[in-house]
């Protein structure tokens, strides 16, 4: 994700939880905000659930900071899983009560796609920072998760940017890895987008291919 981000234009740095709860770096010291791909704390208790109790409570002053500067926030992956744990995703910042889970995929395993294939959807009247300029566009991103299937609790609606396998969005394995049609999902104001493929793995062509570099392209843009 750093690396994504210095070919989009950014200057990047990595922050540990560690060094944000002792106060060595701040959360709202950016003008963006990445949450990574990975295993945060481990999935033993649900996949980004830790590290979402962490963000909510021991940092909870500067996650505040982080939504009264309106600062753009990307999760890819397990930083996805953190922010829907968080409350922060799907949206109106209901962090005691999480209004979605990224539940097991409906394979009930471990699934690592090379090629999967997903349709960019920007929505009408929201300025989405993330995706801006990108609508219909079909995007080739990996995808290694265990829980990405995107269920919404309750009557929370989901700003759906991107679904697997066609523009209307698939859940039939294998053009669903996960069993949703949903593969990213950002706020009400288009502020905070979360990724379920891995867009930073696609930004070199000697790797794979560059389309994912145009999201980071897109939130540089719009803090320049």
């Amino acid at each position: 994700m750093k690396r994504a981000f210095e070919l989009a234009g950014a200057r990047a740095e990595i922050v540990l939880h560690g060094d944000l709860a002792r106060s060595k770096k701040r959360l709202f010291d950016c003008d963006l905000l990445g949450f990574a791909g990975g295993f945060s704390f481990g999935d033993h208790f649900g996949a980004g659930r830790l590290a979402a109790l962490e963000l909510r409570n021991l940092l909870l002053d500067q996650l505040l900071e982080v939504e009264q500067r309106k600062i753009p926030i990307l999760g890819i992956c397990n930083g996805f899983q953190i922010l829907v744990e968080a409350g922060l995703l799907p949206g109106k910042n209901k962090r005691d009560t999480p209004t979605a889970v990224l539940d097991l995929n409906s394979s009930a395993r471990f699934e690592h796609w090379r090629n999967a294939q997903i349709y960019i959807h920007e929505q009408r009247g929201v300025d989405s920072v993330w995706i801006k300029g990108l609508d219909g566009m079909p995007l080739i991103l990996p995808v290694a998760n265990a829980e990405g299937r995107f269920v919404s609790l309750g009557s929370s609606d989901a700003h759906v940017i991107a679904t697997y396998g066609s523009k209307r969005g698939e859940i039939v394995y294998p053009r669903s890895p996960s069993g949703s049609r949903i593969a990213a999902v950002q706020n009400e104001d288009g502020r905070i987008a979360g990724f379920m493929p891995h867009p930073e793995r696609r930004v070199c062509k000697l790797y794979g291919g560059d389309e994912g570099l145009l999201i980071f392209k897109a939130g540089v843009e719009a803090v320049k």
